[in-house]
């Protein structure tokens, strides 16, 4: 019988990338499924716990979460379940932890040497203090957001210091923590870096370089400029080299990491433990790669 791969994403988005995802996985040999979050279910008795999808009990071969970052915690659980019963899950619930939260994926990065901007975490409150860093433009982020949201400019560390004491109250029992750090000495032009890992090869699928738009400096909101890099691995060593050892760090099988330059090198500002596909303009190219990760997983596994 042919494996069975489940893509875990809602279908009414992401809808050209699960297309190529799907595709590419149907062309590879495996049996396909689309599976909304909202479809799942944790049935939990005296049987120990299982994974329901439409009432019925399944164990795939593969699983590959893609844009669930908003029931992340759900969905979390879900595929700690399927891994205990021998599932492969891409990236590996673990691994996506990792990455969720600014503030954590800085953490492994600092302790395996991979160079980061310098970074203070905090929850705002009246009692936030912000030390180490130099009185230079300073950007504060929320520490699990995603695509710029968020994201804000501060003349100087004692500016954002004050803004996160005054204007973010506690609310509804939640307040997200946050992540501040020197505004990049390259801000407003980054590169994002497709890496997929065959075994100890992690090698480069794809990388952009991505402008900001005119006035701004978070290059990944609408009306920013995306250009492919040709033959990166001549034209930008330094920037796939960081991004390898990012991924690696991390324990990720394939993952986008995002590179500025900061005085004169390169540094990691964020690794996405579930990259865009680009199937728009890339047609199947990086849906392919994590198939073709996917497909050595397993092979491995048996």
């Amino acid at each position: 019988m042919r494996p069975h791969l489940v893509v875990i994403g809602y279908p009414d988005r992401l809808i050209a990338d699960h297309r190529a995802l799907l595709e590419s996985a149907g062309i590879a040999g495996f049996r396909v499924e689309l599976v909304s979050p909202s479809a799942i279910s944790v049935q939990l008795d005296e049987l120990g716990s299982r994974v329901l999808v439409h009432g019925d009990d399944i164990v795939p071969d593969v699983v590959l979460p893609r844009g669930v970052n908003r029931p992340w915690p759900f969905v979390s659980q879900v595929l700690e379940i399927w891994e205990d019963r021998g599932v492969t899950v891409l990236p590996s619930r673990a691994a996506a932890d990792r990455c969720a939260d600014k503030l954590t994926t800085t953490r492994v990065l600092v302790e395996a040497g991979v160079p980061v901007l310098p970074t203070v975490g905090l929850a705002p409150g009246p009692e936030n203090t912000i030390t180490g860093l130099e009185n230079t433009p300073t950007v504060a982020k929320p520490s699990r957001a995603s695509k710029g949201r968020g994201v804000e400019q501060f003349d100087s560390p004692a500016d954002v210091q004050s803004s996160l004491r005054h204007s973010r109250p506690l609310q509804a029992g939640m307040v997200d923590h946050h992540v501040v750090q020197p505004k990049a000495s390259g801000a407003g032009i980054d590169y994002r870096v497709v890496v997929a890992g065959f075994g100890n090869d992690h090698r480069i699928v794809a990388v952009t370089r991505r402008v900001a738009p005119p006035g701004d400096f978070v290059t990944n909101r609408p009306g920013s400029i995306v250009e492919d890099v040709h033959e990166p691995e001549l034209v930008v060593p330094d920037i796939c080299r960081v991004a390898r050892e990012a991924t690696r760090a991390l324990g990720l099988s394939f993952g986008g990491v995002d590179v500025i330059e900061h005085h004169g090198r390169p540094v990691v500002l964020e690794v996405n433990a579930w990259p865009g596909l680009a199937a728009e303009k890339r047609g199947r190219q990086i849906a392919d790669a994590l198939v073709d990760v996917a497909r050595l997983r397993i092979s491995t596994r048996s």
